[in-house]
């Protein structure tokens, strides 16, 4: 294969996918290298959310919520078959969070986003509503909607969209060495195709920098902080169909989610690695999701009620806060040079926001292909 594209996008992740799909879809001719399978690492191993965020306004970050709140939106229309609203309680806890803070946020969770068709926020009697769940303690629950989702199912489902669209999809493949040269890359892969692109897109994850530096042989601009966040799965602890968001004295919040009927999904952790490869829970984490759980549930666990558990890093943009301070924005770095072929490297993202970022994508890169007038296609085309 020695083919010409317009787009290279190197990692099968949501935010490769989105891209792809999006580009095709605007009769680019596009190609989508990924080392493993598409979507076989962090956009498989997450909550399982698709979010407005509502623990980022704390952190002030209102953009992010609104267009996070908006995109939730548009996913529960075009992936309605992989999608399903789900009520989160959260249990009133006084020595944490005040009543009027937790109503202001949930009243711009309600209205940040604009008209919405899940339904809005509420206060509950956890007695009357949820009985012999929570510990007598619990009296007043705060219950908003969020979205779950298949995420490696939205994975492929992009893919499968863009492949339709005519667009190249190589799996199993490593991309060794980028050659830059004044109007086109030469992308060479580990069994030595060759291919040619007029632009490169870095959308390697947790992998981003070591791709910079290593495949592309630039330094990079740009610091990321890996985060493990990791998860554990038990036999249901409750039968409704309800989620929990739990209050931690360390101002994170857990989340205890129905999963696949039979089960609870519990997380997630967040600590700070140096490494993305093969991620695995600790005994610490463990620890600290099970005593989460127990501080509010009346069903006590222990180790021996863990089924399984998984972990996905995270490559947050480096702002020096605490790691659950720190933004879940993506950021766009533009490497051009008027001698030089474009790159575009992917910085952060979530998994809510990732057709939003692959439309900003389109739009930034503009000014070098001819993109189809089309801005907002894969808003209104079924996946």
């Amino acid at each position: 294969m020695n083919e010409s594209f317009d787009i290279l996008i190197i990692g099968g992740g949501i935010n490769g996918a989105g891209i792809v799909r999006d580009a095709s879809g605007r009769n680019l001719k596009v190609c989508l290298v990924e080392k493993n399978k598409v979507g076989s690492a962090t956009s498989s191993w997450s909550t399982k959310l698709i979010h407005g965020g509502l623990r980022y306004l704390e952190n002030y970050e209102f953009r992010l919520v609104r267009e996070s709140l908006k995109e939730r939106e548009v996913i529960k229309r075009i992936a309605c078959d992989i999608t399903t609203p789900i009520p989160f309680i959260i249990p009133y806890q006084k020595s944490l969070r005040p009543k009027w803070m937790i109503k202001l946020g949930l009243f711009l969770y309600d209205n940040l986003g604009g008209k919405m068709t899940i339904p809005k926020s509420s206060t509950i009697n956890i007695k009357k509503e949820i009985p012999n769940i929570l510990k007598d303690q619990y009296k007043t629950g705060f219950q908003y909607y969020d979205l779950q989702i298949d995420d490696k199912k939205l994975v492929e489902l992009n893919i499968y969209d863009a492949e339709k669209n005519g667009a190249t999809i190589i799996e199993n493949r490593k991309v060794i060495r980028a050659k830059r040269n004044k109007n086109i890359w030469d992308i060479i892969l580990d069994d030595n195709t060759v291919l040619q692109t007029k632009i490169l897109i870095n959308a390697a994850g947790p992998w981003i920098n070591d791709i910079l530096t290593k495949v592309i042989k630039l330094n990079s601009k740009k610091s990321i902080r890996l985060v493990k966040g990791s998860h554990i799965i038990t036999k249901s602890l409750y039968k409704q169909k309800r989620a929990f968001t739990l209050q931690n004295d360390d101002n994170r919040i857990i989340f205890v989610i129905p999963y696949k009927e039979k089960y609870s999904l519990i997380g997630t952790t967040e600590t700070e690695v140096f490494s993305p490869e093969n991620p695995k829970i600790d005994d610490s984490e463990i620890d600290y999701l099970i005593n989460s759980v127990n501080k509010y549930f009346i069903k006590q666990i222990s180790r021996d009620n863990v089924l399984s558990s998984y972990s996905g890093i995270r490559p947050l943009i480096e702002d020096f806060k605490e790691a659950s301070k720190v933004t879940r924005d993506y950021v766009f770095d533009l490497n051009e040079d008027d001698s030089q072929a474009p790159l575009l490297n992917i910085y952060g993202g979530k998994l809510t926001t990732y057709r939003k970022l692959a439309e900003n994508v389109l739009l930034t890169l503009n000014k070098y292909i001819v993109v189809d007038d089309k801005n907002s296609w894969t808003a209104n085309h079924k996946l």
